[in-house]
């Protein structure tokens, strides 16, 4: 309703406007000065749909969440958009090590280690606790949530393998997309969905979610083997069918090791490698 009274008054005053109307010099000023309000306020909310806030997770430990989450987060702010990578926070940092926040925060000529990283010419914000921080649960996931969404047109928070934590349920239902990551361990994922109960995000938020199968062969794509995986993971949805919808392949170990033992992300080191993640991407 607002958008269309806001619609109509647009289209009248364009009409006003060509019409070959006698102005005064104050009713010139006060023209302009409308127009520059409607600009300001259509480029706002222009920002305001381009935002988005992504939850990224791993339904067990080591299928890939925080990898995709920091390469993707790497790639968004490449191409000039601003972005921010976070983790839960009052848990303990895997980005603080897998980085060297510390070597780097030196580097940076930053006189007290910082708790945000700046990559890809300060496009692209890293948050984290440090080790020395007072971990304090976040008792206000909006507030925490709403001051990152104004530094950045997307937040990535990263979540792990830790979608049981108290702080996930409320969180999942404030973010535009919740990314699930599973890998090539099919049995893995079988015991996991048939002896867990489907958490209540999981119910509360399809359409939000996003089911991404991580570190697979193309040649796996078959359609006998996708038809298991989305029968397995149907059983949390009673039945209901489930989809995977993106497939992100299986990438160099080699290249891997490389860049993760000088604590960097693959996408640092080796950009080439940006295609296979193009999928999550767009």
């Amino acid at each position: 309703m607002m958008f269309q009274q806001v619609n109509r008054f647009v289209s009248k005053f364009r009409e006003l406007e060509q019409r070959d109307l006698i102005r005064t010099t104050e009713e010139e000023r006060r023209l302009e000065e409308l127009k520059e309000k409607l600009t300001s306020v259509a480029i706002e909310e222009t920002r305001r749909q381009d935002r988005r806030c992504i939850a990224v997770l791993s339904l067990y430990p080591q299928a890939g969440a925080s990898f995709l989450a920091g390469n993707v987060a790497f790639a968004m702010a490449g191409s000039g958009s601003a972005v921010t990578l976070c983790e839960l926070p009052g848990t303990s940092s895997y980005l603080y090590f897998a980085l060297d926040f510390e070597r780097r925060a030196h580097q940076a000529a930053q006189e007290d280690l910082s708790s945000t990283l700046y990559m890809q010419n300060d496009c692209l914000r890293i948050h984290v606790d440090t080790p020395l921080k007072n971990k304090d649960s976040c008792s206000d996931a909006v507030d925490w949530l709403f001051r990152l969404s104004k530094e950045s047109s997307t937040v990535l928070i990263d979540i792990s393998s830790s979608w049981k934590n108290h702080q996930i349920e409320r969180l999942l239902t404030m973010l535009d997309e919740i990314w699930v990551v599973f890998d090539s361990d099919i049995a893995r994922l079988t015991r996991m969905i048939l002896t867990e109960k489907a958490p209540s995000w999981w119910k509360g938020n399809q359409s939000k979610i996003r089911m991404i199968a991580n570190k697979w062969n193309e040649k796996w794509n078959r359609t006998a083997i996708m038809k298991k995986v989305a029968g397995t993971l149907s059983l949390w949805n009673e039945g209901n069918s489930a989809q995977v919808h993106t497939v992100i392949p299986l990438f160099d170990g080699d290249k891997t090791f490389a860049a993760h033992s000088k604590a960097m992300l693959l996408l640092e080191q080796f950009p080439e490698e940006e295609s296979g993640f193009a999928s999550l991407l767009h």
